[in-house]
């Protein structure tokens, strides 16, 4: 067994080899790595302590390089409130390029034109020649940042080292502390052009790579724009970096640092945010008018896509969009997987945009997928330029295509329901959309797989859903809703009610479920599948539950669970049972019970008008969808957000 050594690990060599091998040029020495060498009899002096100090100083710089720089936690800087030249830092700590650390123990407020000492420090660090005029007056972009500092303090008395030397005193203390400040940013733009500035940066730091005004012993929070000592703009993540491991590339291949294309997508996102709060809900976004380079992935507005042509005006002309319906679950993955391409550089020219392929992605719950699935002929389709009949745009078949066709008079209609409308129809629900880069490869439509047909006990699934019914009084409708549907419908409408949530849940789920089918002109299969998605909501059958189990009353009174069912809005009570806070919920089951109680049909309606009202009011009928709000270090953070205008 091999014995484990102690102490350094390092081999020791005498003087007579040190100097053969120096001569030849094969040992390098570090002076930054010189220790005291300790012994018995040895005086121990300042000098000798402080080289101590220097050199565990010098080897906790180089470990904390390993991981990268950047920020560990907080520290996120904003501008104040009501006060426009002031700034707020939270507290938090970090990690600089050099390796020191950078900590802030407590909020802190900076006046930036109250910075006196941060001219000096700005001359004194090397980061300005020389100091600035005014503070006052401060115009152009600056990044906000913190730096390590030191100094002494403590004074005490020191002993002298000769006989006949005097007493003197000396401070005993060495304090590290971290220093605010603004590094001038340098860019050639005038200062009346502050916003369109931001883009020009944006596309250095994060498309060219550019580090300027970003010395190694800094941490950078933030950007900031000036007009005269006033705050323009703040936009947080154009230097911020959050601490992960720093690979350059891939294989050598020149994909941008993890880091910098989070930071990227994270800027972007506030940019974004703030060019729509500008122009309003209504405001049409051009993404080469506000920006010079977008990431791979990212969010954009719905207005980017016009829903009466689907066409597009966010991105260039020409490039080749589609649209495209996914679950949201799986939109976190699309993002991660574009990240890795390069970003969309809106400054090539028209030619250079034709090879670039862009997918405009929808999410929607995966219980309404299949629904849409069965609805539309596929989940994918193409879109045209917001203007293809601009004579520099468009191509010479399209030209000619348009010469040769004939001008119809298009009736006007009465509106169905096509496949247009469908798409239009999920389109109005979204204020956000998302869009990822995709790869230009080929790929090859050839059958990979084959048809499994899976067994299962068709007669024992038929004799509990026939159970079922019967147990509810329903055979009857059940029957009849047969006697109408198509063998694909009766097969599908057997297997919805064959699902847990209608075979062991709530009577009513199953009464309402019914009741709705009853309603539907021609029972296909179409027909089920949408009545099964409004009942196949994660979640569903815990509000009815909660329902039954809270009140007594509406388990014996089976007149209101009838009505419930008629009304058509046995999903929305679901919902608001198992959202609303217990005091508001009282208050729903109190008013249920008050209104829907009657035999007739004024308390079906009563009732109904109940549940739109509370449904408006909590905002239960509102589609949530997956907003990216943090890159993590090893992906993307999804919460959910609201998404319908």
């Amino acid at each position: 067994m091999n014995k484990i050594k102690t102490g350094p690990a390092r081999e020791k060599i005498d003087l007579a080899e040190l100097l053969k091998w120096r001569d030849k040029g094969t040992i390098i020495t570090d002076d930054r790595r010189r220790r005291p060498l300790w012994f018995d009899g040895r005086f121990l002096d300042a000098k000798a302590l402080n080289a101590e100090q220097n050199y565990f100083l010098a080897r906790q710089s180089d470990y904390g390089r390993v991981a990268g720089f950047g920020v560990i936690t907080g520290l996120g800087v904003r501008a104040h409130a009501e006060k426009a030249r002031t700034i707020t830092i939270d507290a938090g700590h970090g990690l600089t390029p050099s390796g020191s650390q950078v900590v802030l123990p407590e909020q802190l407020t900076v006046d930036l034109a109250a910075v006196a000492e941060g001219q000096q420090l700005d001359a004194s660090f090397g980061i300005s020649a020389i100091p600035k005029a005014s503070p006052f007056n401060r115009t152009g972009l600056y990044i906000i940042a913190l730096r390590t500092v030191e100094y002494t303090g403590n004074p005490i008395s020191a002993y002298p080292t000769k006989v006949d030397a005097p007493r003197t005193v000396h401070d005993g203390s060495v304090i590290e502390a971290t220093a605010v400040t603004l590094i001038p940013y340098p860019d050639p733009g005038a200062g009346s052009e502050l916003e369109q500035r931001r883009s020009a940066v944006a596309r250095e730091i994060f498309f060219e790579e550019s580090l300027k005004g970003q010395p190694e012993d800094v941490l950078p929070l933030a950007m900031l724009a000036l007009d005269h000592g006033i705050i323009k703009w703040l936009d947080l993540f154009m230097v911020r970096r959050e601490i992960a491991q720093r690979e350059r590339n891939v294989w050598g291949l020149g994909i941008l640092p993890r880091p910098l294309r989070a930071s990227h997508l994270r800027q972007y996102s506030v940019q974004l945010n703030e060019v729509q709060k500008n122009l309003g809900t209504s405001g049409r976004i051009i993404a080469s008018e506000h920006f010079s380079v977008l990431p791979p992935a990212g969010p954009m507005p719905a207005s980017g896509i016009n829903g009466a042509d689907f066409s597009f005006n966010f991105f260039p002309a020409e490039m080749d969009v589609e649209l495209s319906i996914v679950p949201e679950d799986e939109l976190p993955a699309l993002l991660e997987d574009s990240m890795l391409l390069p970003p969309l550089d809106l400054e090539l020219t028209g030619e250079a945009q034709e090879s670039t392929s862009v997918l405009v992605v929808m999410p929607v719950p995966r219980h309404q997928l299949r629904t849409l699935s069965q609805s539309l002929p596929t989940l994918t389709r193409e879109l045209q330029a917001a203007q293809p009949g601009m004579i520099a745009k468009r191509k010479p078949i399209v030209a000619l295509n348009q010469l040769m066709s004939r001008r119809f008079i298009t009736p006007i209609l009465p509106e169905v329901l096509t496949a247009d409308s469908i798409w239009r129809n999920e389109l109005s629900k979204h204020s956000q959309l998302w869009y990822v880069r995709r790869r230009n490869l080929h790929y090859k439509a050839e059958v990979t797989s084959w048809s499994v047909k899976m067994k299962t006990e068709e007669a024992v699934v038929e004799n509990n859903v026939l159970e079922r019914v019967t147990g509810l009084n329903l055979k009857t409708r059940f029957n009849t809703l047969l006697g109408r549907s198509t063998n694909i419908a009766s097969a599908e409408l057997t297997s919805f009610l064959a699902s847990p949530v209608m075979l062991k849940g709530s009577d009513a789920a199953v009464r309402a479920a019914v009741t709705e089918l009853e309603k539907a002109e021609t029972v296909d299969s179409l027909a089920v599948m949408k009545v099964a998605e409004r009942f196949s909501e994660p979640g569903f059958g815990e509000g009815m539950a909660r329902l039954e189990k809270s009140n007594e009353a509406f388990t014996g009174n089976t007149r209101v669970m009838e009505n419930m069912a008629k009304s058509g809005l046995l999903p929305e009570v679901d919902k608001l049972s198992r959202t609303l806070p217990e005091k508001e919920f009282k208050v729903l089951t109190d008013e249920m019970l008050e209104v829907g109680s009657g035999n007739d049909a004024e308390a079906v309606e009563r009732l109904k008008k109940v549940i739109e009202e509370k449904a408006a009011a909590s905002g239960t009928n509102e589609r949530t969808g997956p907003v990216v709000t943090k890159p993590l270090a090893s992906g993307l953070r999804v919460t959910n957000r609201e998404t319908r205008g």
